[in-house]
């Protein structure tokens, strides 16, 4: 049970890292003019990014940052959610 918890809370905290990640690009979007709806999907903004970066000098990093943790999130989370009982 321990081990199930521990697979939960990380999963949670690996997709909670992604969300801030993609906060901050959408925040620098919205810098430079760009609206979008409240729930976006990541991808969209993703690519409104890597798009603009050039333009303003931005690093593309934290899209592929972004990604990362949300991956291995739902991974762990499903994992977690599967062995409970």
């Amino acid at each position: 049970m321990l081990l199930t918890k521990f697979l939960l809370y990380c999963g949670i905290l690996l997709i909670g890292f992604s969300s801030s990640i993609l906060y901050y690009l959408y925040l620098r979007l919205r810098d430079i003019g760009k609206h979008y709806v409240a729930f976006n999907l990541p991808q969209t903004i993703s690519k409104d990014y890597l798009r603009n970066r050039t333009e303003f000098g931005w690093p593309a990093w934290p899209v592929y940052l972004m990604w990362a943790p949300l991956a291995c999130g739902l991974v762990v989370f499903v994992i977690g959610v599967l062995s409970l009982r």
